[in-house]
């Protein structure tokens, strides 16, 4: 009797049930496959947020900026907002998507990829191999820590992905220093005067460049400035699709995982 059967680790199946293995291995494999959460498809948009957690005004503006950083430094900037991971690692989860979307350039992976997971209340900032050296594990970790964590904490999405990119842009060119934005926020206030010069500079600056209009400006370290002078708009409510990255998607891990 021992002589007719299978033995595998944890189960003594009898050799005539080789029919009922098969079966069993099936159903294994099966539900590997289903712990798998599905990727959104790009579709040409920097932005996805299946929560529905962002306004349409923040959609535009994210949208419109992350076009203008790949037009002035090549490095491209995705941001995917689901409810759930359904069961998957958001490491994981963030690394098939970032493959699948191909995040970056080819041949410079020069892409990094903002997932949020808001009801398991994890973050994922991933960055791909050619941006490892100006976005390290530490800064990543600084900006969930510093820009995302709180104000996703407040229910604030909007400002918490708009500050996330703003601090990533920074990072990737070398400008991100800030390490306590309370003390930022609770500082000298500027005077009226000088807020409505930088104001009339800043329209002069993209008067000058041509235009555009639309949701949103960011002005370096100064932070975020919301809708300004109106104009031909980025696209409606989701934001106009600019395009697909570039056909990188490398990644080796580098990054930084958080929750709030």
């Amino acid at each position: 009797m021992l002589a007719s059967t299978l033995r595998i680790p944890f189960l003594i199946i009898p050799s005539a049930s080789k029919f009922r293995l098969a079966i069993i291995l099936f159903l294994f494999a099966t539900v590997g496959l289903q712990a798998q959460r599905a990727i959104p498809e790009q579709a040409g948009h920097w932005v996805h947020d299946e929560a529905g957690v962002l306004s349409s005004a923040t959609k535009q503006v994210l949208e419109a900026f992350i076009q203008r950083h790949m037009d002035s430094t090549s490095n491209q900037i995705g941001v995917l907002v689901v409810r759930s991971l359904e069961g998957e690692d958001i490491e994981g989860y963030a690394v098939r998507v970032f493959q699948n979307w191909q995040v970056g350039q080819k041949g410079r992976d020069n892409g990094v990829l903002l997932v949020i997971a808001t009801e398991d209340r994890k973050v994922r900032i991933e960055v791909g191999y050619g941006l490892e050296g100006a976005l390290t594990d530490l800064e990543s970790n600084r900006i969930i820590r510093n820009e995302i964590a709180p104000r996703f904490r407040a229910g604030a999405y909007d400002d918490g992905v708009k500050a996330a990119v703003l601090a990533i842009s920074e990072a990737i060119r070398g400008e991100y220093v800030n390490d306590n934005p309370t003390a930022r926020r609770t500082g000298k206030k500027r005077s009226p005067v000088l807020t409505v010069l930088i104001i009339l500079a800043v329209i002069f600056f993209l008067s000058r460049r041509g235009g555009g209009g639309g949701g949103g400006y960011w002005s370096g370290r100064g932070g975020w400035m919301g809708p300004m002078i109106g104009g031909g708009g980025f696209g409606g409510g989701g934001g106009g699709g600019w395009g697909s990255f570039g056909g990188g998607g490398m990644s080796g891990g580098g990054g930084s995982s958080g929750s709030w």
